[in-house]
């Protein structure tokens, strides 16, 4: 059954190649649906949901055989879908969209990870730094006088009642 299901949807490209014209005709998608359906002589609700199914699952295959390929693991190529060959004429009518992450990339290697000892002496040089660090100004003895804060001034301050707004 999905053998016939993916023969007769390869004759029809209105119904997977988005660059035809008919793609986007849902009377002409309808049409080949039926056709389909003739075809394998299976319902054409249930050709449309297998089709679905098949094709995201080619999309899935391929993406995952790509990601193998490109992370440079040591592990060798896993089992292949049964029908990855077979859904092969999809490839030119298909784009992979790049995925994204949160995460920026990882630039340290091994040679860039500091020894043991590097990370002693250099916690051993931060508190050595952080003991010599001068004491914080303590706002009484700033060298910014009343005038020159803005605002208002003390006195209008001491005039205006609590809870009334000066304008």
């Amino acid at each position: 059954m999905v053998d016939k299901i993916i023969v007769a949807v390869c004759g029809r490209p209105e119904l997977y190649d988005s660059t035809n014209y008919y793609y986007r005709d849902k009377y002409r998608k309808d049409i080949a649906w039926r056709g389909v359906s003739e075809d394998t002589g299976v319902a054409e609700d249930v050709c449309r949901k297998k089709w679905k199914g098949l094709r995201d699952t080619y999309l899935r295959e391929r993406r995952k055989e790509l990601e193998t390929r490109r992370s440079g693991a040591a592990a060798g190529p896993g089992k292949k879908w049964r029908f990855s060959a077979v859904l092969s004429f999809l490839d030119p009518f298909v784009t992979l969209r790049p995925t994204t992450s949160n995460m920026g990339p990882v630039e340290e290697t091994a040679e860039d990870l500091p020894t043991p000892a590097q990370e002693e002496t250099e916690k051993t040089n931060r508190n050595d730094t952080e003991d010599r660090s001068p004491p914080p100004e303590t706002p009484a003895a700033s060298s910014v006088s009343e005038s020159q804060v803005p605002g208002p001034s003390s006195s209008a301050a001491a005039s205006t009642p609590i809870g009334v707004y000066m304008s």
